[in-house]
């Protein structure tokens, strides 16, 4: 599914929509997060995490590479890999995720490490274009899917 983002309020629909999924979810879901710098991953996190209710900061995890957030029962990781050299330093981290708790992990710059293989993953490239961002999104997961197809970012015809 590919989604042409021409502004900021569509970026907004988009993570609302995301965050949505989240909320009816009661499983633990990995969102892989794939783009060049500047790409937006970050951002589409905070506006994820606003919509779910955070009201505090969100920095990048660039240099901490890995942040918590708990909010309504969801437990929220978002770790940047961008400075790791693959799946050892990512397992040095001890991250231990309870995949029987109601949560997410976002992960930016998912060629660094295996994908975990839960089931409940999908994967965003995000890309910039000249007049656009391009959202490439991908999952087994079809309940996702239709909440993110459900959504209207008034795009020209």
């Amino acid at each position: 599914m590919e989604i042409n983002i021409t502004k900021l309020e569509q970026t907004e629909a988009f993570g609302k929509a995301i965050a949505s999924f989240l909320v009816t979810s009661n499983d633990f879901n990995i969102i892989y997060l794939d783009g060049n710098l500047g790409a937006g991953k970050t951002t589409l996190v905070r506006i994820i995490l606003k919509a779910l209710g955070w009201s505090g900061a969100v920095k990048s995890p660039t240099f901490s590479i890995l942040e918590e957030y708990h909010i309504n029962g969801i437990d929220i990781f978002h770790t940047d890999l961008y400075r790791l050299d693959g799946q050892n330093d990512f397992d040095m981290l001890g991250l231990e995720i309870n995949q029987n708790n109601r949560g997410v992990l976002f992960v930016e710059w998912p060629e660094k490490i295996e994908k975990f293989g839960i089931g409940n993953e999908i994967y965003i490239k995000l890309e910039d274009k000249i007049e656009y961002r391009l959202a490439n999104i991908s999952s087994d997961n079809q309940d996702l899917l239709g909440s993110i197809d459900r959504i209207k970012l008034n795009n020209p015809a």
